[in-house]
């Protein structure tokens, strides 16, 4: 499932794994929190799970927030100028 692949269900599915993922991390914080275990190494955790999950799905849904590839404009190899 790529940004810029011809899949009809691309879009329903990456709604549904933000979704699916963004109350499953409530749900384990609140969890975590019951029990007096969240601490900032379990924070730091939910957050890296959420940057790992949700932002390619966004890119699936909104293709123009990746960045652009710069054509290089002339035909020239490019060399070090260093030696």
């Amino acid at each position: 499932m790529l940004p810029h692949d011809d899949k009809p269900w691309a879009k329903t599915l990456a709604r549904i794994v933000i979704c699916v993922t963004i109350v499953a991390l409530i749900g384990l914080s609140l969890f975590l929190e019951s029990r007096n275990m969240f601490h900032i190494p379990e924070m730091v955790g939910v957050f890296l799970l959420f940057l790992t999950i949700v932002p390619p799905n966004l890119a699936v849904l909104y293709p123009w927030i990746l960045p652009t590839q710069h054509k290089n404009g002339s035909n020239q190899v490019t060399k070090s100028t260093v030696r």
